[in-house]
C-alpha cells in the first residue's frame, strides 16, 4: 500500500476478538486501527468524526441482518463514510443489499488481505476526492484538444467534479442521455490528470462485432484460432499506462463482463490462447446513456457495475443548462463560417429564442445537427427560427414519435417501480409478455437495477 496512506484511522467491526486481533496485525503498518464489536459501538466511532473508513464482517453475531444495521448505523453518524463488507461467498444477496444501502465495496471469505488493502487504498483516495474544497473555479476541462463550453450552475459542477476526478485514479461511470458529451468528460478526466501523456482508448461496446469483441479487447498469440497468424495485443494492453474508455459498457456481453471483472480485480490480462498473465497498469472509465439496471434481469453484472463506479458522474441534459445553449451554438457557428464560406453568419433573436424553448431530446448533437443544416439552407447571413425547424411541420413526425417513446417509457418505468424491478410482474401489470416488455424496454432506453430503485433519470436513483 503506498505511503501516503499510511496511519490512517480505521474502524474495525468484528465479533470475534481473534480475527479482529489478525486483521488489525496484518493492517498496523498502515492503520491506526479502532475496533468495535457491534453496531452501536461502530457508530459511536464513526460519530467521532477522523475515521470515515471503515472493515465490516457483515455476519455480525452470525447473523447479517446485524451487519446491515451496522451499516445503517455508521452512515447515520457519517453519510461520507466508506464502509468495506466482508462476505460470506454463498450469500450473494445480502452483499447486493449492503451496497444498496450504501456500502463501498465488498469482499468475500476467506479474506484475501491484499484484496482489502486495494479496496482500502481506493476508499481513501476517494475519500480525500470528496473533501477537496480548494478547487480553482476558473479550471476549464479540455477534451481532444478543444474547452468543454458552459456557464450554467450543473456544469460548473461538473467541470469541478472532472477536475477532482482527474487527479486520482479511481474507476469512474459517467452516466447521462445521449448526445450530452460523456466521451467528451472521460477524454478531459485523461488529459487533465498524469496519464496524458499516455494512450486514451476508446472502445464503443455496441460497436465491435460480439464474435470479434473478445479477441480485440483482450488480443491474441499466433495460432490461438484459425486466422491467428501472428501476434496481436489488445485493446485493453494498448491502454497501459494510459486509460481505456467503454461506451456503453451494458452492451458488453456477459461472458466479457466476467473476465473483465478479473482484469479489474487484479489487472492481469492473458491473450487468448496464451498462458502466461501480464500486469497493466490501466485506468477504467465507463458510460451509459441507459438508466442502470443489473442483477439476474439486467445487461450489466452487480459486481461489475460496483467495481466500475468507485465513482458516478452524471453529465446534465441540454434542457437542464439554460443559456448554455446559445453558448454552444455560437461555437458551433464559428465552425460552420469557415466549414461552410459564410463568415458572417449569425443567429437572429428569433432564433435564439427557439433554441432556448426547445427541450432538446437529442442535446449536444441534436443542436449541431440542426445548426449544421440551418447554416447551409439560411438565406443570406441570419439564421432565423425556421431554419432551424424546432417546432414547424419537417419536425412533425419526429414530436409524435417522440412523444410516443416519452409515453412507453414512462409506463414502463411506473410498473417497474411498482413491480421493485421485477420484469415478469412489471410485464403482467401492464398486460403484454415478458419478452414483449424486454422488446419495449430495449426501444425505450430501460435497464433495471433489480436490487436498487427503478428510476428513468438516466443513471440515477
Amino acid at each position: 500500500m503506498h505511503d501516503t496512506l499510511a496511519m490512517t484511522r480505521l474502524i474495525l467491526v468484528e465479533d470475534d476478538a481473534g480475527l479482529r486481533d489478525q486483521l488489525k496485525w496484518a493492517l498496523r503498518e498502515h492503520f491506526e486501527v479502532l475496533e468495535a464489536d457491534s453496531p452501536a459501538a461502530a457508530k459511536a466511532l464513526a460519530a467521532e468524526g477522523g475515521a470515515s473508513i471503515v472493515c465490516l464482517d457483515l455476519g455480525l453475531e452470525g447473523h447479517a441482518e446485524r451487519g446491515l444495521e451496522a451499516i445503517d448505523a455508521i452512515l447515520s453518524a457519517d453519510r461520507a463514510a466508506k464502509v468495506i463488507v466482508i462476505t460470506d461467498p454463498s450469500d450473494g444477496a445480502s452483499a447486493r443489499e449492503a451496497v444498496r444501502r450504501g456500502a463501498f465495496d465488498f469482499l468475500a471469505k476467506p479474506l484475501d488481505v491484499g484484496k482489502l488493502e486495494a479496496s482500502l487504498e481506493r476508499a481513501i483516495r476517494l475519500r480525500s476526492l470528496e473533501n477537496e474544497s480548494d478547487e480553482s473555479p476558473s479550471w476549464t476541462p479540455v477534451a481532444a484538444d478543444r474547452p468543454m463550453l458552459g456557464e450554467s450552475e450543473p456544469m460548473k459542477a461538473l467541470f469541478a467534479t472532472l477536475h477532482r476526478l482527474a487527479q486520482t485514479d479511481v474507476n469512474v461511470l459517467i452516466t447521462g442521455e445521449s448526445g450530452t458529451g460523456k466521451e467528451l468528460c472521460a477524454r478531459a478526466i485523461h488529459e487533465g490528470g498524469q496519464r496524458a501523456r499516455h494512450p486514451f482508448v476508446p472502445i464503443h461496446c455496441g460497436a465491435i462485432p460480439e464474435t470479434l469483441l473478445e479477441s480485440e479487447l483482450f488480443g491474441y498469440v499466433q495460432g490461438a484460432f484459425s486466422g491467428a497468424e501472428e501476434d496481436k495485443p489488445g485493446l485493453i494492453e494498448t491502454a497501459h499506462r494510459g486509460t481505456l474508455f467503454f461506451d456503453e459498457i451494458g452492451d458488453m456481453p456477459p461472458a466479457l463482463q466476467v473476465k473483465l471483472l478479473r482484469f479489474l480485480q487484479d489487472k492481469r490480462l492473458q491473450r487468448i490462447g496464451e498462458s502466461k498473465s501480464r500486469v497493466l497498469d490501466v485506468r477504467i472509465i465507463a458510460a451509459t446513456n441507459r438508466p442502470i439496471l443489473t442483477g439476474s434481469d439486467g445487461a450489466l453484472r452487480s459486481d461489475l457495475y460496483y467495481r466500475l463506479s468507485e465513482f458516478e458522474v452524471r453529465v446534465p441534459a441540454l434542457r437542464e443548462r439554460g443559456r448554455d445553449v446559445l453558448i454552444l451554438a455560437e461555437s458551433i457557428l464559428e465552425k460552420n463560417r469557415a466549414r461552410f464560406g459564410r463568415p458572417r453568419l449569425r443567429l437572429s433573436s428569433r432564433a435564439e429564442k427557439a433554441l432556448l424553448a426547445h427541450g432538446w431530446p437529442g442535446n449536444v448533437r441534436e443542436l449541431e445537427n440542426r445548426l449544421n443544416r440551418a447554416s447551409i439552407v439560411a438565406e443570406g447571413n441570419v439564421i432565423e427560427d425556421a431554419d432551424l425547424e424546432l417546432d414547424g411541420s419537417g419536425d412533425a413526425t419526429q414530436s409524435y414519435r417522440e412523444a410516443r417513446r416519452q409515453f412507453e417509457k414512462n409506463l414502463l418505468l411506473t410498473a417497474l417501480r411498482r413491480a421493485n424491478g421485477n420484469v415478469s410482474l412489471a410485464a403482467r401489470t401492464v398486460g403484454v409478455t415478458r419478452p414483449t416488455f424486454y422488446d419495449m424496454m430495449r426501444k425505450t432506453g430501460i435497464w433495471v437495477r433489480t436490487e436498487a430503485k427503478v428510476n428513468g433519470d438516466e443513471g440515477k436513483e
